[in-house]
């Protein structure tokens, strides 16, 4: 490995390798294809930054949101911290002439779909120029309705010589992807269970006053609390004055200061929706709660993937209501972790 990566490393605190880390960083560095299912949180982003700053070859990651953008792009330029290598951000609510610059002078683009294929479509980005491309949280990528937008970038990045697509799970949906766009690759699994992470159910009466009774018994610092709806995000932080939130019709300035200000501990709770946290990565977050339950499994891992991140141990809390199958699911998947 490059010592110039080595040293940005060991300065970022990486002592080992993750399982998913040692399992895809070889591969890709041989120059193959891979499809990665692993839990968020498992240290994945490090898993293709690596190879992608070590081969030192052009190259486009996709993520589904803007915060995850930002991490991603982040997170890539602490490791590549001590080279020469030009890292753009590619996502809406943000001024085009800035992103334009940028992007024009890019070794590595990090963007959300949208906002990506508005600049190809205005000339500013050529997607064949791409020789590896990242599709990150594939998964959340179909909830959020990207899909067909993935298969233009695949189509339009047909030079590329390293694929990889990431996920927590793998629908039916995202295999068609795969097959279509994604030839002789190495499919990889690590970190897929709910390791790691202490699950606990709280029966609750009612659908709000004995919520917040139980959250006000639970509450705690570096926590994330999930909730159904905007409005609920609204009307829960205004009882906790350690709180703050985050929801999608907030302005992007305030998301990222809000975000921020949690991650500095500014706040012990950070109140947010399924669809504004998408792809959250705050490393020291304890503990996950669950408001609101979610709707099915693959949501609920995606929730706790926010807590017990790169091998820590985490805890998460679901008040339940009448979601009795959730508790059922969870202690028989966790069984086999």
């Amino acid at each position: 490995m490059n010592e110039k990566i080595e040293q940005a490393i060991r300065e970022m605190g990486f002592k080992n390798f993750t399982e998913v880390q040692s399992k895809t960083i070889p591969l890709m560095l041989q120059g193959k294809n891979v499809v990665v299912r692993a839990k968020t949180g498992s240290g994945k982003t490090a898993a293709y930054a690596i190879p992608i700053l070590e081969l030192g070859m052009k190259s486009l990651v996709v993520t589904p949101t803007r915060e995850l953008t930002r991490q991603v792009a982040s997170h890539i330029r602490d490791i590549g911290r001590y080279m020469d290598t030009k890292v753009a951000e590619v996502y809406g609510g943000m001024p085009y002439k800035a992103q334009i610059n940028r992007v024009r002078n890019a070794d590595i683009v990090v963007a959300t779909p949208g906002r990506l294929l508005d600049l190809w479509s205005k000339g500013v980005i050529d997607l064949s120029s791409f020789e590896i491309v990242i599709i990150d949280e594939a998964d959340l990528m179909f909830e959020m309705g990207f899909i067909d937008d993935i298969k233009i970038i695949l189509a339009q990045t047909s030079n590329r010589k390293i694929t990889g697509l990431f996920s927590a799970t793998i629908p039916e949906e995202i295999r068609k992807v795969v097959k279509d766009f994604i030839t002789n690759y190495e499919e990889i699994e690590a970190c897929i269970g709910l390791a790691n992470v202490e699950h606990k159910f709280v029966h609750v009466k009612d659908d709000w006053r004995s919520k917040v009774q139980a959250l006000r018994e639970n509450k705690d610092k570096g926590v994330i609390v999930f909730v159904r709806t905007r409005n609920r995000v609204a009307k829960l932080v205004r009882l906790f004055d350690n709180a703050i939130e985050l929801r999608g019709d907030l302005p992007q300035s305030v998301r990222n200061r809000n975000i921020d200000a949690f991650r500095e501990g500014e706040y012990d709770m950070l109140i947010t929706t399924d669809v504004a946290s998408r792809g959250l990565d705050i490393p020291l977050v304890e503990k996950v709660i669950n408001f609101d339950a979610p709707q099915d499994l693959r949501t609920y891992i995606h929730r706790i993937g926010r807590t017990g991140r790169m091998g820590r141990k985490g805890e998460a809390i679901t008040f339940i209501l009448n979601e009795y199958w959730l508790e059922k699911e969870v202690k028989k998947v966790s069984q086999k972790a």
